[in-house]
């Protein structure tokens, strides 16, 4: 299987059963699932399918999960994505390993034009 090389920040469209979006994802190498905000599960119509436990740095919360087809450039992929508030976040999609492996690399050169930390802001 060929893996498609991507930027950090990719368009991403997002069909849930009411309405198909595009927004702006970030791809999170750290991030074991792919999350959407709660907000754009809402507009796009995507039920719950179940809740998963999610560890960060702020402690363990149980998020609902949502089944969801993304399509990052040309490749749609179907997945359950969990569900947080990512409302005061730049980036309302964060797209995990779930997604990334084996089916992405990462090139942070075709979103970035250095290595700066100040860059990614």
């Amino acid at each position: 299987m060929r893996k498609i090389s991507v930027g950090l920040i990719e368009p991403v469209k997002i069909q849930g059963k009411k309405k198909r979006i595009e927004t702006l994802g970030k791809f999170d190498t750290g991030a074991r699932r792919t999350s959407i905000d709660k907000n754009l599960v809402s507009i796009i119509g995507a039920e719950q399918v179940g809740s998963t436990s999610t560890t960060n740095v702020h402690g363990t919360t149980v998020r609902p999960l949502v089944n969801v087809l993304l399509e990052i450039k040309g490749k749609k992929i179907k997945i359950q994505a969990n569900v947080a508030d990512r409302g005061s976040r730049k980036y309302k999609v964060l797209i995990g390993r779930d997604i990334i492996f084996q089916n992405f690399i990462i090139d942070i050169s075709k979103t970035h034009n250095s290595p700066e930390l100040g860059d990614l802001k």
